[in-house]
């Protein structure tokens, strides 16, 4: 009998010990990257000059090269950075790192527009072993809209993947 009271005390107070422990505070930093040379590339359009408002693509991945992501199709703050004509515009993504290849589909959006050229930095994960090579990337789908209004395809603007 005192075996059981002095046990069923130890499980009590574990009990009541396991709920103790920090809480509240401040939530986690989101992960987040920095481009450089060795881990990134520049998405750029390319043709005649003109205003665009908005681009989409998906970009495919060789194998061992990523993004850093928090789950659930996103990309980790710092991943995708509007640069060159296209700082300031808007970038939504959806990361499909389920998928063979693993793909991210971009969406980059400027009311004000911006001029061809590059327009997107994205710093990837390179794994142990791995040269990140632009050119091994595959840009597929690309859009280029040069009207607000109608949403206008410029057929005659292209992608390109280059280093930095």
């Amino acid at each position: 009998m005192r075996f059981s009271a002095a046990f069923t005390a130890f499980i009590l107070l574990t009990l009541i010990c396991s709920g103790c422990g920090g809480g509240g505070g401040d939530a986690a930093a989101p992960l987040q990257f920095q481009p450089t040379p060795a881990n990134s590339v520049i998405i750029k359009s390319a043709g005649p000059a003109t205003t665009l408002y908005g681009v989409q693509f998906t970009l495919q991945f060789p194998t061992g090269v990523t993004l850093a992501t928090p789950g659930g199709g996103v990309v980790a703050q710092g991943v995708l950075t509007p640069s060159g004509g296209g700082a300031g515009s808007s970038v939504s993504a959806y990361y499909d790192s389920g998928a063979t290849p693993q793909t991210v589909t971009v969406s980059v959006t400027n009311s004000s527009g911006f001029q061809v050229g590059q327009f997107l930095t994205i710093a990837t994960q390179v794994a142990p072993g791995t040269t990140l090579v632009p050119g091994n990337l595959v840009l597929t789908q690309f859009k280029a809209y040069d009207s607000v209004a109608s949403g206008t395809v410029d057929t005659a603007i292209t992608g390109e993947v280059s280093a930095p």
